[in-house]
């Protein structure tokens, strides 16, 4: 279960591994900030429409999980990891770029608040240098084409999540190493999670999952709009919260894009041109990224793994929705 009742000691349902927790981190995990992670979807709008149902919560423990396994002494390391997603807005990606934020500037920000700060410095750590770690390359993250340890839980923990058949995430954690701050396996296990990452393209970047995500974000700016307030009332409200929010308007306009979030997808009529009344949605950006094989990217080695890329990468263009 994801419940930290143990102070010292922290078994992780999803991968089945159980480590030592430190007292600050202890103290982290009961603290709203990282608590309100359990009601963000780590899939967005995607949450109402299919079984990815984990949230933000979840991904971090993931996440919190694999560094504190091959890392367990690095205390700043573990701490970033822990923090690394306290600033998101509801429906994790959702309508972020959308609106014009970035969680990464959220969560600094949070990360330097009373609530979190406050923490980090009871016991000696300075939050800047918490930040420094989540803005240069590390085994967490980084700007390579290499994996690291939070893209490789978003897309084990997705891909399991939305049925994919592959090995038990668990069995696949014990497989891996990192090279310096990149994912390493066998290649069979290399295959397994490239497959996974590919899997994981196709169902959250399906044209449909991304008109709602738009209409999510054309609600909150007409709410915005019609209710006179700034765009920022979203940011540290969970998902329920905002729907509830949004729910309480008088504007019609809102109720129709909500019914068809939860309710009614099946709205959404995905086209092959602009036309009238046509709404685009554009994809620039996907994660192509590739595990190492002793010292090699997989794609390098593999040409079955390669086209998985080149796939990945094909999928940045450009759709078109109407509402029927």
């Amino acid at each position: 279960m994801y419940i930290v009742a143990n102070k010292n000691q922290f078994t992780d349902p999803f991968y089945q591994t159980t480590f030592e927790i430190y007292p600050w981190e202890s103290d982290l995990l009961q603290s709203p900030v990282v608590r309100r992670l359990k009601f963000l979807s780590h899939y967005g709008t995607g949450s109402f429409t299919t079984s990815a149902k984990h949230s933000r919560f979840e991904h971090t423990l993931g996440v919190w999980t694999i560094i504190s396994t091959f890392f367990q002494k690095e205390e700043e390391l573990r701490l970033a990891a822990l923090l690394h997603d306290i600033g998101h807005l509801p429906f994790s990606h959702a309508v972020e770029r959308t609106l014009g934020f970035n969680h990464h500037g959220l969560t600094e920000s949070l990360i330097k608040d009373e609530a979190i700060g406050s923490i980090l410095q009871t016991y000696g750590f300075d939050p800047l240098r918490i930040i420094a770690i989540l803005n240069m390359d590390s085994p967490l993250s980084h700007k390579t084409y290499n994996l690291s340890a939070d893209h490789l839980d978003s897309f084990l923990r997705d891909s399991y999540m939305l049925g994919k058949r592959m090995k038990h995430p668990a069995e696949i954690i014990r497989k891996i190493t990192f090279h310096h701050h990149y994912v390493e396996a066998d290649i069979d296990t290399a295959k397994t999670i490239m497959e996974a990452i590919h899997f994981d393209h196709t169902h959250f970047l399906h044209p449909t999952l991304l008109a709602l995500d738009v209409l999510l974000a054309e609600a909150i700016k007409v709410y915005a709009m019609h209710h006179h307030v700034e765009l920022s009332v979203i940011k540290g409200l969970t998902n329920q919260e905002l729907i509830q929010l949004l729910a309480s308007s008088h504007v019609q306009l809102i109720h129709d894009f909500l019914s068809i979030i939860m309710f009614y997808p099946e709205k959404i009529s995905v086209q092959q041109v602009s036309g009238e009344n046509t709404r685009t949605v554009d994809v620039k950006k996907v994660y192509d990224k590739s595990p190492l094989v002793d010292g090699i990217p997989l794609t390098s080695l593999c040409h079955e793994s390669h086209q998985l890329l080149e796939s990945i990468r094909s999928l940045q263009r450009q759709y078109y929705f109407t509402i029927i």
